[in-house]
């Protein structure tokens, strides 16, 4: 996802100051949904700053501490437009699952069947954090969530339980040395 668009998104709910954004995210779980940087946030609004996209509508004062002013942003017309673009945009993309073990796995038979082993299963620990954790937000949430985030919650975690199972056989395969055997070939399931 685009840094652009969730940030102008948010402002479009309201108006926020960076830190208030970086919570938001947090507080809806998205850190954990979307590759975001703190660096990259503060970068953008700078960006988005500068390109008129948003601007600043207060500035609150920090008192008696040596910490800057707080400045909260609003979104512009031009920001809105923008931020219109880029959600159509970020819908349309194609879509190719990159799971990060992709790359490794075609030269999988030359690594060592132990450590292999111990590599999926800490994979598939985090899979099944990543899934209660996911099916916990729901239950929490699901009444109460715009009906688009509800999807995407249920959309995560439709791929995370899809990526379960795929660790699941992954991990039988390298118990059972079909992983790193070229003479094995696995039956398609």
């Amino acid at each position: 996802m685009s840094m652009k668009l969730l940030i102008l998104g948010l402002l479009m709910e309201c108006n926020r100051h960076p830190y208030e954004i970086r919570q938001t995210i947090k507080a809806r779980n998205w850190h954990h949904t979307f590759k975001l940087r703190d660096g990259s946030l503060y970068y953008a609004i700078d960006q988005m700053r500068q390109d008129s996209l948003i601007e600043a509508m207060e500035v609150i004062p920090a008192t008696g501490t040596n910490r800057p002013d707080k400045t909260v942003y609003g979104i512009t017309d031009k920001g809105k437009s923008v931020f219109l673009e880029l959600l159509y945009d970020q819908m349309q993309l194609d879509y190719y699952p990159q799971h990060p073990m992709f790359m490794a796995l075609p030269f999988a038979r030359h690594a060592d069947s132990l450590r292999l082993e111990e590599i999926i299963a800490e994979q598939l620990v985090a899979c099944r954090t990543r899934i209660a954790r996911i099916e916990g937000v729901l239950d929490l949430k699901s009444d109460w969530l715009p009906r688009g985030a509800v999807r995407m919650i249920q959309g995560i975690l439709r791929l995370s339980v899809a990526e379960r199972d795929w660790l699941i056989e992954l991990l039988e395969d390298a118990k059972s040395g079909e992983l790193i055997d070229p003479g094995r070939v696995p039956k398609p399931q």
